[in-house]
C-alpha cells in the first residue's frame, strides 16, 4: 500500500506518534469535507460565528501567565513543558466529529493543520511555546476552557466576568451547532430509510 506523501514527510519531520495522529486527523478532516456538502445553512452560519468567537476570546485573553507555567512538575505528557497542561490531552479528545465539522464548515483547511517541530507531548499541535494553530482553527473547547487557576488570574486582572461571558456564548453556540448537525443527520437517515423501504408501502 502506498503511503500519502504528507504522511511520509511528517515521518521525516516529527516523532512517529505525531505523524500517525496527524494522518488520522487529516483523514477525518477529508471525510468531513465530503460530508459538509449536506450541511444546512444554519450549520454553516453557526460554524462561521464560532470561528469569530474563538478569535474574540483569544484576543480578550491576550497573554496570560498561568498558561505558561501550569504544567510544571506534572508527569508526562502534561509536564513535558512548563505550560499547557490542558493541551497534554489526546488529539482526538478535543478534535471530536462535531468540532471537526464546525472547523471545516468555517473554512479551516487541512493545510492549516501545521504542528510544531518539537517532541510530541499530548495534542499534536502542542509545543514548548503553546499551540501552533491559529485560534480560528482550534476546537472550540480549547478556546473556551478556563481552569480555576486561569480564572483566578483573570479575576486579579479585572476582566474575568466579560471573558467568562464570551466563553459561555461560545459554548452555547457550539451546543446549538451540535444540535443542528444531529437533527440534520437524523433527518438524512430518515429520508434514506424512506427511499429504501418507503416505495413498497
Amino acid at each position: 500500500m502506498l503511503l500519502p506523501v504528507a504522511y511520509l514527510l511528517d515521518r521525516l519531520r516529527h516523532p512517529r506518534s505525531r505523524a500517525d495522529e496527524l494522518r488520522i486527523l487529516r483523514d477525518r478532516m477529508a471525510r468531513a469535507r465530503l460530508e459538509a456538502r449536506a450541511a444546512t445553512t444554519r450549520e454553516r452560519e453557526l460554524a462561521v460565528e464560532l470561528r469569530g468567537l474563538r478569535h474574540k476570546v483569544a484576543l480578550a485573553l491576550g497573554e496570560v501567565t498561568r498558561c505558561r507555567e501550569c504544567a510544571r512538575k506534572y508527569p508526562l505528557p502534561h509536564g513535558r513543558w512548563d505550560g499547557g497542561y490542558c493541551c497534554g490531552t489526546n488529539t482526538d479528545k478535543v478534535f471530536t466529529d462535531d468540532e471537526i465539522a464546525s472547523l471545516v464548515l468555517a473554512g479551516t483547511k487541512i493545510a492549516a493543520l501545521v504542528p510544531p517541530r518539537s517532541d510530541h507531548a499530548g495534542c499534536v499541535f502542542r509545543g514548548p511555546t503553546g499551540c501552533s494553530l491559529d485560534p480560528g482553527d482550534r476546537p472550540s473547547i480549547c478556546s473556551r476552557y478556563l481552569c480555576l487557576e486561569l480564572v483566578r488570574e483573570l479575576r486579579a486582572r479585572g476582566d474575568a466576568g466579560p471573558i467568562d461571558r464570551q466563553c459561555r456564548e461560545l459554548s452555547e453556540r457550539f451546543a446549538e451547532f451540535v444540535r443542528e448537525r444531529a437533527g440534520r443527520e437524523e433527518r438524512d437517515r430518515h429520508d434514506e430509510l424512506e427511499r429504501v423501504f418507503g416505495g413498497g408501502a
